[in-house]
């Protein structure tokens, strides 16, 4: 455990590294983990949490890649646009909807949910979004995964 905390200190704060490091410590102090030797115990939480790390953000890559090919957000001074590509008049209202849908969501979020979401919508990944509203990157998550829920109910999505 003084090895892991020992890797965190030096590495640098916002790195993939550091990531796979903190889920490293979360591994190993999990109830459920059954390794005694240290040298066995640092070596496979590691290895468990790169695998997991680079899973989620795979998966985190495609998911984001999905949901920015169908819809096209942008930022103008009278508000924010969302349109379908090659919406037509219907359905970009309906995207208009769907955005202030998101907004009324995001509230719920706390403080930093709108500023949050704009982020996001700017292509930000979740972590630099996080960082620029001041957030945890897990609370960023959470944030994600509760506006998902929320485009799921708007498009009749079971979650």
């Amino acid at each position: 455990m003084a090895k892991l905390q020992n890797d965190l200190a030096r590495v640098n704060p916002g790195s993939d590294r550091e990531q796979i490091i903190e889920r490293a410590i979360d591994l190993a102090l999990s109830e459920s983990r059954t390794q005694q030797n240290p040298d066995h115990l640092y070596r496979d939480v590691l290895r468990n949490a790169k695998y997991t790390f680079y899973r989620s953000k795979q998966r985190g890559q495609t998911a984001w890649a999905r949901y920015n090919g169908q819809f096209d957000i942008s930022f103008a001074e009278e508000g924010v646009d969302v349109t379908e590509h090659g919406a037509t008049v219907e359905e970009e209202a309906e995207g208009g909807n769907l955005l202030r849908y998101l907004r009324m969501a995001a509230n719920q979020l706390g403080s930093v949910g709108v500023a949050f979401l704009e982020h996001l919508a700017n292509g930000k990944r979740p972590a630099e979004a996080a960082l620029a509203v001041g957030i945890s990157r897990a609370t960023a998550y959470r944030n994600i995964a509760a506006l998902r829920k929320h485009v799921d109910a708007w498009t009749g999505e079971a979650a």
